[in-house]
């Protein structure tokens, strides 16, 4: 289950305010208080606790954290409800940034209560922040359309799969696929390799996303004539809600796939 918010904010910004557990309480509405061992920073092994509504708290320990690509992750509660959250800041086309938070496994579809005080939460951490020191200009974010053939723009709109719903997003560190309701959402360093390719069956490609029980991979094609298909080192999260369906490869029916292979060539070291 993933949920994000876009707004305005500097990614930077938006990244101290995610990554200092004293600030939490400024824009989760749902977090009354921090107790942590670094209050002023989060650390790979930190511990903590949460302090909600009605005295509910939860502990927490933060177990992945990646400044240059702007993400955590840490596991919430203990025993059988244990659950693991990833958070992400990316910047946005145009501008601003976009936050996220993902919970994989059972508790994903136990959590669906939690997508409202979530979203609240997302939305004010993106919301532009007082003036402060000059932050450095916006990344740039390159953005590939899908080409929708009629047929497929038919079969797609009763899932919320339209023009305006979907997208490829390429920025500095981070390649996301907007699809209707589904997200994909990984490192450009994930990107193991592309290859042009096309000419599919309609009856197989059709509609929400398809899986491959070849080899697990996701296609999310508006059109059976060409794609970009996208191999990970990695295999990432797409089709399902909880996360639990690893893709080795995603199928991206962009206006521009040779555009979308470029703007995925392997970063500078």
């Amino acid at each position: 289950m993933l949920m994000e918010s876009t707004g305005p904010a500097h990614p930077d910004d938006v990244w101290r305010r995610f990554s200092t557990p004293a600030m939490w309480p400024e824009w989760a509405p749902q977090i009354r208080a921090v107790s942590s061992e670094r209050a002023d920073r989060l650390t790979v092994g930190s511990t903590g606790r949460v302090h909600g509504p009605a005295g509910v708290a939860v502990d927490y320990e933060i177990t992945e954290l990646d400044d240059d690509l702007r993400s955590w992750t840490w596991t919430v509660g203990r025993g059988p409800a244990r659950v693991r959250m990833e958070h992400h800041v990316l910047p946005a086309p145009g501008g601003g940034s976009r936050a996220s938070v993902r919970i994989e496994g059972a508790a994903a579809v136990l959590g669906q209560p939690y997508r409202l005080v979530a979203g609240i939460a997302l939305r004010r951490l993106v919301r532009s922040a007082p003036s402060g020191p000059p932050l450095p200009d916006a990344e740039p974010v390159t953005v590939f359309d899908f080409a929708f053939d009629p047929a497929y723009a038919a079969a797609a709109l009763p899932f919320g799969i339209t023009a305006a719903t979907t997208s490829v997003e390429v920025g500095p560190r981070w390649l996301a696929v907007r699809y209707g309701p589904w997200r994909l959402l990984t490192p450009r360093s994930n990107v193991v390799s592309t290859s042009l390719t096309g000419d599919f069956a309609f009856a197989k490609t059709a509609g929400p996303p398809h899986l491959s029980f070849t080899d697990r991979g996701v296609s999310f094609t508006t059109n059976g004539r060409r794609a970009l298909c996208v191999q990970f080192t990695e295999p990432v999260a797409g089709i399902d809600t909880t996360g639990t369906i690893r893709h080795p490869g995603a199928t991206l029916t962009v206006t521009d796939p040779e555009g979308l292979a470029a703007a995925l060539e392997p970063l500078s070291p």
